[in-house]
């Protein structure tokens, strides 16, 4: 035919190193360990409401989370729950933080693992309740847990790895007034840093917080804010998020699959799938890919259609576009909100030949009695 194109899907995957958290991740995209790229997971939760004075986890407490836009998960005791906890339950839940069990009453019952998802389920719309918190530290059994819930909080003080071994045993920090836990912003924030450190999970285990009496251990309300202030200027570094959506992350993370479906100067489609089932692994995961040299902007990323959350940062000197997206949500389209500059030049038969930065077709007949060198 005479022609040589250079495809703008070869330059762009050439263009970058990657290093994905999942071996079936096409590149030069990849997907961070955790979200928004931070090198370490922190989820901050809360036991017994409504029982044994911890009426401040849903009011000074959250209020402390909500100032600086962070999310909290609350184990509760659905059985001693009233219409005025459940709204207060629902009214958490609105502002993104999850209402997870403590089992049905505060033992390690088996029986009573399903009636506490049910419960959850029905009084708070919307929330699936994927994750609980044992009672006593005590589990009703590893294999019992995993038929209801995807994850189970212990009460071992160890930072978790980026993958856990065993989902229903995920270990936890306890903080407050307990007898050697540490209640104090320096503590709080070492915790988070070692999360950060190791590249893996810390869990922190509350009981009462501010003004609360509860009798086992009751967490200091203004060296949790001091925390929060802390995480909220290390937002590149650590990832605070619910118990339960960290758990979504990490095996959608481990099971997930991205391809590049077709690409284009301006325009790059993607697919993210994995293996779960959609209704309960419905996070989006945090993805990026090196900025294509000849885009200067972004108009937007869309999956499905829908806008989602991206911006531009930059790595070693390397821009990236990040953007969050949800595994099986649809066609991931990324979209250049610059126009390549097209540069066209005169043959001397008087037919234009467009030229591109990103690809370059050319039918050397053309340039016949020319000034211009074709090989």
């Amino acid at each position: 035919m005479g022609k040589k194109v250079i495809n703008s899907a070869a330059v762009l995957m050439s263009s970058a190193l990657i290093f994905s958290s999942s071996a079936a991740v096409e590149a030069p995209f990849e997907i961070g360990t955790w979200g928004n790229f931070c090198k370490g997971a922190i989820s901050h939760t809360f036991d017994d409401y409504p029982t044994s004075s911890t009426d401040q986890q849903v009011s000074s407490g959250q209020a402390a989370f909500d100032e600086k836009g962070f999310h909290m998960t609350l184990f509760v005791l659905p059985s001693s729950c009233n219409d005025d906890n459940w709204n207060s339950l629902k009214a958490a839940f609105a502002k993104g933080h999850e209402i997870a069990s403590h089992n049905n009453q505060h033992n390690s019952n088996a029986d009573g693992l399903k009636p506490s998802q049910n419960a959850i389920k029905s009084k708070v719309p919307g929330e699936m309740c994927v994750s609980i918190a044992y009672p006593n530290c005590q589990t009703p059994g590893n294999a019992q847990v995993l038929q209801t819930y995807i994850a189970g909080r212990n009460c071992t003080p160890n930072v978790n790895p980026k993958t856990p071994q065993n989902f229903a045993q995920i270990d936890s920090k306890m903080f407050g007034t307990c007898s050697g836990c540490p209640n104090d912003v320096n503590g709080l924030n070492s915790f988070a840093d070692e999360a950060a450190n190791k590249n893996g999970w810390g869990v922190y285990c509350h009981h009462g917080i501010g003004s609360d009496g509860h009798s086992w251990a009751v967490t200091n309300l203004n060296a949790m804010k001091e925390h929060l202030n802390y995480l909220d200027r290390n937002r590149d570094k650590i990832w605070c998020e619910t118990f339960g959506n960290v758990a979504r992350y990490i095996k959608e993370r481990d099971a997930a699959s991205l391809t590049v479906e077709s690409s284009e100067p301006n325009q790059i489609k993607v697919k993210l799938t994995d293996n779960l089932p959609d209704s309960i692994y419905n996070y989006p995961l945090s993805i990026r890919c090196p900025l294509p040299e000849w885009w200067t902007a972004t108009s937007r990323v869309t999956q499905d259609g829908i806008e989602v959350e991206d911006t531009i940062i930059n790595v070693n000197s390397q821009d990236y576009l990040m953007f969050k997206a949800v595994p099986d949500g649809g066609d991931i389209l990324i979209e250049s909100g610059t126009r390549v500059r097209n540069l066209k030049l005169a043959s001397a038969t008087g037919k234009t030949v467009l030229l591109n930065k990103s690809g370059l077709s050319i039918n050397a007949g053309q340039f016949s009695g020319s000034t211009i060198a074709v090989s």
